[in-house]
């Protein structure tokens, strides 16, 4: 078997490697293919893609998304391979922080590499409609004045220079601000809608926007606020656990102010 960069046009063949409540995989591998931060991976097989994964670069830390590995290839060693080869070329490209969000399933073969946990996740859902009383007046759209201080205040929470993965959605930020002062923002079109916020009342008014209209949520466990937030609004926890892991160096983040995580692939 062999471990070659994967392209679009693997797409097709990729969506055979489809987990379970992933949401489509392909549209994710695509995004890998076309951004220049990401390393997209495929073990080959013959004519066959037997597994999948990602790496994406920010500057001195990375992560892992998308580690997939053919149900009819497991317990060859072949997830085990792929990560310890995406590892190798991460600390190759300076990285000294890798992390990845595990599954129960993926968490055994990443300690194996070197993987250590460093928090979890938790998921809500709600099964019925919610209308907010009334929405902040301290919110509105980010306008370019306001571009540099998102960034600044992403680096600051995330513990990671992550430029290149969201400036695009700049333009389509929403922001919190009080007396002139940026306290959160909200990206509702990058990956599921993060969420960061230094002061409370900016991550729990930017909560009461967001989850007027969407009705799954997956925090941080350390945000307590936050998942009194949900629970006072009618959601409930999910029988799913999400292992956030590291290898090297910890990355200096701060969980308890991530009112909205962005997805297992980037956090």
């Amino acid at each position: 078997m062999d471990i070659q960069p994967l392209s679009i046009q693997d797409l097709p063949y990729a969506r055979r490697l489809q987990p379970d409540g992933w949401g489509d995989i392909t549209t994710h591998l695509m995004e890998y293919c076309l951004q220049s931060f990401c390393k997209p991976i495929k073990v080959v097989d013959g004519d066959s893609i037997a597994g999948v994964g990602s790496l994406i670069l920010h500057e001195s830390s990375a992560w892992l998304g998308h580690i997939i590995v053919d149900k009819s290839y497991r317990g060859q060693g072949i997830g085990y391979t792929m990560v310890k080869y995406l590892v190798d070329v991460a600390i190759k490209s300076g990285s000294s922080s890798i992390n990845l969000i595990a599954t129960d399933l993926g968490a055994p073969v990443y300690k194996k590499v070197g993987f250590r946990t460093v928090g979890t996740y938790v998921s809500f859902k709600r099964e019925h409609d919610f209308t907010p009383k009334s929405l902040s007046n301290q919110m509105q759209l980010a306008t370019s004045a306001h571009y540099e201080q998102i960034l600044k205040l992403d680096q600051e929470i995330s513990g990671e220079n992550r430029r290149e993965l969201i400036e695009d959605h700049l333009k389509r930020a929403v922001i919190f601000e009080q007396e002139g002062s940026l306290e959160g923002y909200y990206f509702p079109q990058l990956g599921q809608g993060p969420i960061y916020a230094k002061t409370k009342r900016a991550g729990l008014g930017l909560m009461n926007l967001k989850y007027s209209t969407i009705d799954t949520a997956v925090l941080p466990t350390d945000n307590t606020a936050g998942i009194q937030f949900l629970v006072r609004n009618g959601f409930e926890p999910q029988n799913t656990t999400a292992i956030r892991m590291t290898y090297g160096a910890e990355t200096l983040w701060h969980p308890n102010l991530i009112f909205s995580r962005i997805g297992g692939n980037y956090g």
